[in-house]
């Protein structure tokens, strides 16, 4: 029987160790999601017990809705339940004022109980008759998800639009994420992007939350990072 070159065996095992690590790497990828833990997150709290933290680990904000101290609420019933911010009613808005220009918002937990919808606004200011812009998730708006820009506190007609007709809008917790860069914005749910949209009116500010009508909504976990 012929004998294999020792490089031959050498380049076999060598591709099989690789296909072992792939394999192993796309387990705990798939653990960390169902925690809702990401790659970055381990990342990062590794990097912080070894050395200075990396930049790309900083947060502009983090918030786990123990207080709403460092919030300006404008209207709206909003309140802490079970360590959540949840508000409801006609036109509930507050703000964390922010000068950034570009970030990534991250919702580990958005959950719409009720009504036509919720937003999260960003690059907002004059917080009393804002301008801004709102992420909407909006099944209130023909099952959509939209970007809409505001001007003294009137929202305009939707800049981009994506139906979703199927979507289970009420009564599942879905990860949000709106990442602002630039004139260009992307919105995902639970790390599916859902919607681009771009505009160039506005080129800082601050974060924060919206519902209107009958919605009622409960948020956790909110961090504003420096984008990836």
């Amino acid at each position: 029987m012929a004998r294999r070159s020792p490089s031959i065996v050498y380049a076999q095992a060598h591709i099989e160790y690789v296909l072992i690590l792939a394999l192993m790497g796309g387990i705990v990828a798939l653990s960390l999601a169902t925690t809702g833990t990401s790659v970055r997150d381990i990342y990062c709290t590794v990097a912080g017990t070894l050395a200075d933290q990396p930049a790309s680990c900083m947060h502009y904000f983090v918030e786990d809705f123990s207080g709403l101290d460092a919030w300006t609420i404008v209207n709206g019933n909003w309140r802490i339940e079970n360590g959540q911010l949840c508000g409801g009613g006609r036109e509930g808005r507050m703000f964390i004022p922010l000068s950034y220009s570009n970030y990534a918002i991250r919702i580990r937990v958005a959950l719409l109980q009720q009504g036509n919808g919720y937003g999260v606004y960003f690059r907002a200011t004059n917080f009393d008759r804002v301008d801004g812009y709102t992420f909407q998730f909006d099944p209130g708006y023909a099952s959509s998800f939209i970007f809409r820009k505001w001007v003294r506190g009137n929202e305009l007609s939707p800049f981009a639009v994506a139906r979703a007709p199927g979507f289970n809008w009420w009564g599942t917790s879905y990860q949000i994420a709106v990442l602002v860069n630039g004139n260009t914005f992307t919105a995902y749910v639970d790390g599916n992007q859902v919607l681009t949209g771009r505009d160039d009116t506005y080129t800082h500010g601050g974060v924060g939350f919206r519902t209107w009508d009958a919605s009622q909504v409960c948020f956790d976990d909110l961090s504003i990072d420096p984008l990836p």
